[in-house]
């Protein structure tokens, strides 16, 4: 019999597929599988849809097109109901926990879900109730999962401390999305301009949002350019909600000529790939998908030591330098020191090699009917 015709369909579910590093997960692993052989469904509540040119044409995308998400239970309900899957893939509390009902209307259905970020940090400043319930969720409802695949041993020590299982709970690392055609458009040309003003450049990649400590990079920017007297430049690839305040703090460092924040881009590592480093400066994390896009083109990397996904994928600082969290001047200093003695490329290729898409997949296929 054809091994391809003998595997299960897979539906993932997600809030939507903007650009972000779940959406990019759910973008690999779908392709990979519908490679494979496999039925592979995603089913949003969102129809924002920025992977449509990236997604192989045999993958079903289903939108719920929930517009009050007071529903969107109800609506989810209704679409398992009517839908039978023998695989089900929930992404980030807490749309695992809206996923249960599967369990009811198709019993021999594999639930498998993927936590990809820090619950304890992302929710920490929430009030006490908020806690008691995101606590109570999880360790009541995860037990219902078949998996729960954490992207980082950090992930599983913290869902493991909200009460998941040990034996349900495992470590599979995000995969490498495979580079795809960045579209030449104006702000592209502007981008690859501005970067040839200077001899060095740095880049970093994420949501303009406290979690990511941006205004913190700012600062040893203004250290390494003011103090040390560096000719150097960082691009910043991104938007949200910091964006202000991080404009307000350039501003206030004389930074103009130094620090560019052109939004968000189709595809960061080309970006990356012209720059003589990456930097990271996130509070905490629980992957850094842009870590491993940095190693892929052997660029170094310069990451706060979040104790969790960066310093995994980096080794305790074999593969890239480890900074404390939210400390400019440790920060700077690790900057000088990848400037001054880079890690060689071809050791950076050989750890990226580690999150390849075909990898991580037989991973996932081991846990999948």
């Amino acid at each position: 019999m054809n091994e391809s015709l003998s595997k299960g369909s897979v539906c993932f579910l997600t809030l939507d597929m903007g650009f972000g590093g779940a959406e990019k997960v759910i973008a690999t692993l779908a392709n990979k599988l519908s490679e494979s052989g496999r039925e592979v469904t995603i089913v949003t509540f969102l129809d924002q849809n920025d992977f449509s040119n990236v997604l192989d044409t045999r993958i079903k995308i289903d939108y719920l097109s929930v517009k009050n998400f007071k529903t969107s239970f109800f609506v989810l309900c209704n679409y398992l109901h009517k839908n039978r899957f023998d695989n089900f893939i929930a992404n980030i509390w807490p749309l695992t926990i809206f996923s249960l009902p599967i369990r009811f209307f198709s019993r021999k259905t594999n639930l498998v879900f993927i936590e990809h970020c820090i619950l304890s940090e992302q929710y920490k400043s929430k009030h006490l109730i908020f806690k008691f319930l995101l606590k109570l969720s999880i360790s009541m409802f995860y037990r219902f999962a078949h998996h729960v695949v954490c992207v980082s041993q950090g992930v599983k020590d913290d869902l493991i401390s909200f009460g998941v299982p040990k034996n349900k709970s495992l470590v599979i690392f995000n995969p490498l999305m495979p580079a795809f055609s960045n579209a030449c458009d104006l702000k592209n040309k502007k981008i690859r301009n501005w970067i040839q003003g200077s001899s060095i450049n740095l880049v970093a990649v994420g949501q303009l949002i406290q979690a990511k400590n941006f205004l913190n990079l700012i600062k040893s920017i203004n250290i390494l350019v003011h103090r040390e007297k560096y000719d150097l430049r960082l691009l910043v690839l991104g938007d949200g909600e910091e964006r202000v305040a991080l404009e307000d703090a350039i501003n206030e460092y004389s930074l103009g000529q130094h620090v560019y924040l052109p939004g968000w881009v189709e595809d960061p590592i080309p970006f990356i790939e012209s720059s003589d480093l990456l930097v990271l400066s996130s509070d905490y994390e629980g992957f850094g998908l842009v870590i491993i896009e940095a190693l892929s083109v052997g660029v170094n990397v310069v990451s706060t030591n979040c104790k969790t996904g960066p310093s995994e994928i980096l080794k305790g600082g074999e593969f890239g330098f480890l900074c404390a969290v939210n400390d400019e001047k440790s920060l700077s200093s690790s900057i000088k020191e990848a400037l001054k003695k880079p890690l060689p490329k071809n050791k950076l290729l050989e750890r990226a090699s580690d999150f390849s898409p075909r990898k991580i997949t037989e991973e996932y296929e081991k846990i999948l009917i």
